[in-house]
């Protein structure tokens, strides 16, 4: 059988957790694989399928659809029968956390990665100044809405 759905699949990417998807959906599917290129951005072939030139992407016969919160809650929407939905009294809590995670969550930890990596990648003798800048960067700017996030998960989804 011939699969109408097309994972535009980049390795080390998140099309990791569509594939997951697709497979315990049991949705047929075909997959084109990238390999990324040396400076470990994507190839440009990527961009004839999405100008962003990103992963994940699917194709859906005529339907392309770029980032994998979009891709998931669609897959769900027209393949899952009513599988991986929250119940009702759950929907808002789904609805948080899910753009939580994209939009809120994705941003503080890359940025508090990129923070820490920036000290092992200066030179040596100013490496232990620069280590504490960083640190102190991210306790002023990131920290405090990390933890102001977790006292806001306790809130979601109570009227």
């Amino acid at each position: 059988m011939s699969s109408k759905i097309v994972l535009h699949h980049l390795e080390n990417s998140r099309s990791q957790r569509v594939l997951w998807l697709l497979e315990e959906l049991q949705v047929p599917y075909t997959i084109k694989h990238y390999k990324r290129l040396p400076t470990q951005l994507a190839p440009p072939e990527l961009k004839k399928v999405h100008p962003l030139g990103k992963s994940p992407v699917i194709t859906d016969s005529d339907l392309v659809i770029a980032e994998s919160g979009a891709i998931v809650e669609y897959l769900i929407g027209k393949y899952g029968k009513g599988r991986f939905q929250p119940p009702e009294q759950g929907n808002v809590k789904n609805l948080y956390y899910t753009h939580y995670a994209e939009g809120t969550l994705q941003n503080l930890l890359s940025n508090w990665r990129i923070y820490g990596m920036i000290p092992e990648r200066v030179p040596w003798p100013i490496r232990w100044l620069i280590r504490i800048v960083m640190t102190k960067t991210q306790q002023v700017f990131l920290l405090g809405t990390i933890e102001a996030s977790t006292e806001m998960a306790s809130l979601v989804g109570k009227s």
